[in-house]
């Protein structure tokens, strides 16, 4: 019986050791838990990073329909077609898929790095062509959008992504890598970043490069940046783009019209006083989806800068909450993709593009609710207009790209655990003891159980039991023998008594002499 059991309990240590060797074992338990054959760590975050990608692209086709259903229905420009501008954002959309796509499929080392060059050469020269006479576009008293055919580009869009990759690649290269020095690192970021924000600030997009600061704010604090200096930097950005917001007229009267929208109600205040109104008929559950009485040419730009408002005045304050709270679990999922990245550069190409999509939303909401002043920052997803989609489209295929690549990380301490081996026990069970008159005990390894039962005999500790499975304590050659041990002996087995467990308890034949 004892036997029997001594080869269960073999049995169940050979399972384990096999388990702990990282070698699966016939019928053992895996304790790590993977989702498609990935570590759940790395793989929740990816698919619900992914999901809600997803759920905000599909919700912003709804709601650019249910926007724009009426001026397109009533305008020659559209062919009166309710859905034109549905129809170009799923363009539009299938675009920014393929481009994720093959984001995602290529490890994002290579676009950090390898083909970072010709990105930013690319990047700067279509930024550059904005301020052609025969290629740039100007709305609102700013050039922002390069004509190609009948659609309109906007390059600061993808000037995000570029910026983003240079700001990583060099954080890498001089915080992680130490191959450049602190000044070949700020003459690098003033080139590499510092000319693609001029170039957009000079369109003027005084939005685009308030975003972008914000992001490379967060990527520096995540790098290691003493928070003195990423403070002193805020307050820096913050005074110049104050100073040049009020040298412009424009912009000056847009932080004029957050304070007082009512000051000027048919002129600079008007757009921001209808979104107040369609927030207000919204109430807690909304009028209904498609029943927004703004988007009645009340709203301009229904369903670009302002298409929060017709969520909220359709779908209530639930709508709204739901949206952020789709958003505040994409932010978690991204910010858990960071943590996981294998390296500084994929650590901070993640929290960047996530941060950025994030910021991007709070200063919409933010210019809608009239608590920062209207920058003309669509809502990442959500919102109509072709290169915005495309570019939060690759910024997600970039976070998905490191995550894909993440792996758990592998210290020395785990690489000189995967050259242990651990060895097989004796094929008769492992009794420990061989049964033998000379008081010889088998060889025994750590990783081998042993059952309480099989240290004791009979309850009591003998010194020559028949079924004691603790392994000998053993000395050198030249030790002092112990009771049993032979003069002279090269290898003596001492006897430390009894065990733990019977020190502690008590066995039934002495249990009365040690009360006594």
């Amino acid at each position: 019986m004892a036997r029997k059991k001594a080869e269960k309990n073999a049995e169940a240590a050979n399972t384990a050791g096999k388990a702990r060797a990282g070698r699966p074992a016939k019928g053992a338990k895996r304790l790590d838990l993977q989702i498609l054959g990935v570590p759940a760590r790395f793989m929740s975050p990816r698919l619900i990073f992914l999901v809600c990608v997803i759920v905000l692209s599909l919700f912003g086709l709804l709601m650019i329909y249910s926007a724009s259903s009426v001026t397109s229905l009533i305008s020659s420009a559209t062919n009166f077609d309710p859905a034109y501008y549905a129809k170009r954002q799923a363009i539009f959309l299938a675009i920014g898929s393929i481009a994720a796509l093959v984001l995602y499929n290529i490890d994002y080392h290579a676009w950090s790095s390898n083909f970072l060059t010709a990105i930013w050469v690319v990047t700067v020269v279509m930024l550059l062509a904005i301020f052609a006479s025969s290629m740039g576009q100007g709305a609102y008293g700013a050039s922002r959008w390069i004509g190609i055919g009948s659609f309109s580009l906007q390059p600061s869009e993808f000037a995000k992504v570029t910026v983003i990759l240079t700001a990583a690649n060099l954080a890498q290269r001089y915080f992680d890598d130490a191959s450049i020095s602190f000044e070949e690192f700020v003459k690098l970021m003033a080139a590499g970043v510092g000319i693609p924000l001029v170039l957009i600030l000079a369109q003027p997009d005084k939005g685009t490069t308030m975003v972008l600061a914000a992001t490379l704010l967060v990527m520096g604090y995540l790098a290691g940046l003493p928070r003195n200096f990423i403070l002193a930097v805020a307050g820096i950005g913050i005074v110049g783009f104050l100073i040049l917001s009020l040298r412009d007229d424009y912009s000056r009267a847009r932080i004029v019209t957050m304070f007082n929208p009512w000051r000027d109600y048919y002129g600079d205040g008007y757009q921001l006083i209808q979104g107040f109104y369609a927030f207000g008929s919204g109430g807690l559950f909304g009028v209904g989806l498609g029943f927004s009485r703004q988007k009645y040419s009340y709203l301009p730009m229904a369903y670009n800068d302002f298409i929060f408002a017709v969520i909220g005045e359709e779908l209530g304050l639930v709508g709204t909450l739901g949206t952020l709270a789709v958003f505040a679990l994409l932010g978690w999922a991204g910010a858990q993709i960071a943590k996981n990245a294998p390296d500084l550069a994929g650590r901070l190409i993640a929290a960047g593009c996530t941060g950025l999509i994030i910021i991007q939303l709070f200063v919409n909401v933010g210019g809608v609710l009239g608590m920062i002043p209207l920058t003309g920052k669509p809502v990442p997803f959500i919102s109509y207009g072709g290169s915005t989609i495309i570019s939060c489209l690759m910024l997600s295929g970039l976070t998905l790209s490191v995550s894909r690549v993440s792996r758990l990380p592998e210290t020395v301490h785990d690489q000189a655990r995967q050259r242990w081996q651990m060895e097989e026990p004796v094929d008769d069970g492992w009794t420990g003891y061989d049964g033998g008159d000379d008081g010889h005990y088998e060889e025994t390894f750590v990783s081998d159980p042993v059952p309480r039962s099989m240290r004791e005999a009979d309850g009591a500790y003998d010194a020559r039991p028949t079924k004691l499975a603790r392994s000998s304590f053993t000395i050198v050659e030249g030790g002092a023998g112990g009771r049993g041990s032979s003069q002279g002996s090269g290898r003596s087995r001492i006897d430390l008594g009894p065990s733990a467990t019977e020190r502690l308890r008590g066995g039934s034949k002495n249990k009365g002499k040690e009360r006594r």
